[in-house]
């Protein structure tokens, strides 16, 4: 059985969804039933939710390897996504 959802979202963030969801040949509908849908795989989120915050040290070596993962992560979750 399908049943409906109502939430807030601010109205920039949905135009641009909507831009980018219509460039993918989908709708928000479908993008958040593909989120949801990893969210449940996943147990949760289907990304690292996490309060990281560079330290003045960091080296952009070690700032692009944190990009990498980030990158990684998302790429695992678009490729289960897609299963």
């Amino acid at each position: 059985m399908d049943t409906n959802m109502t939430f807030r979202i601010d109205s920039q963030t949905k135009a641009r969804m909507t831009e980018i969801c219509n460039q993918l040949g989908m709708t928000p509908s479908t993008a958040f039933n593909i989120f949801a849908n990893a969210f449940v795989r996943a147990n949760g989120m289907p990304f690292p939710v996490r309060l990281d915050t560079p330290s003045p040290t960091m080296t952009r070596e070690q700032m692009l390897a944190d990009t990498d993962d980030i990158l990684g992560d998302y790429a695992q979750d678009y490729k289960k996504m897609s299963e």
